[in-house]
This record gives structure tokens, sequence and C-alpha cells, in this order.
């Protein structure tokens, strides 16, 4: 059974190939040549206009936005929550 975890799913192995989510060789082969085609492409262009933001604007994707983990920071190598509180474990990986 799939585990929900920051809003995402996750499977095994098995349950990722028993729906079909496994790429095959060939999806694998294709997407790294695409890979390579945009590295070859983004090193061949040149620096970006004066003043200009590259990329998505300065705008980026926060996965943990809709999560239970919205409003986390990660600061001095901890991670802290919505409130300003130092994230604690417990041994066995479960927030203390």
């Amino acid at each position: 059974m799939p585990e929900k975890f920051g809003g995402k799913l996750f499977y095994s192995e098995e349950e990722a190939k028993e729906l079909g989510l496994v790429l095959s060789p060939e999806e694998i082969a294709r997407a790294d040549q695409m890979f390579e085609q945009f590295a070859a492409a983004r090193l061949a262009a040149g620096p970006a206009p004066e003043g200009t933001t590259p990329g998505f604007g300065g705008k980026f994707s926060d996965d943990h936005i809709g999560t239970e983990f919205e409003g986390w920071t990660w600061e001095g190598g901890q991670w802290y929550d919505q409130n300003g509180q130092l994230v604690r474990y417990n041994e066995d990986g479960t927030r203390a």
C-alpha cells in the first residue's frame, strides 16, 4: 500500500511496477537524450540580458505548500516548523 508523506504518494518498487509507473529502458534513453540536448542548448546560450532574472523569474515551486510541512524552514542544518520551533525526532524517526 502506498505511503502518503508530505502530501505525496510513495509506492514500493513492486507497487510501481504493478501500476506501470516504471519507465522502460527506451523511455529512459529518450529522456537522457532530451536532457543532453537541453544542457547543450543551455551551455550555448549567452548570458541573460542585464536586469532580467533568468529561469522562472525568481519564483520556484514549493513542495511544502498545502502539506503538513507548509511554513517549515531549513536553517543552520535544522528544520523549524511554521511557528519557528525546532523540529525534533525520536530514535525511530517519528516527530517528538
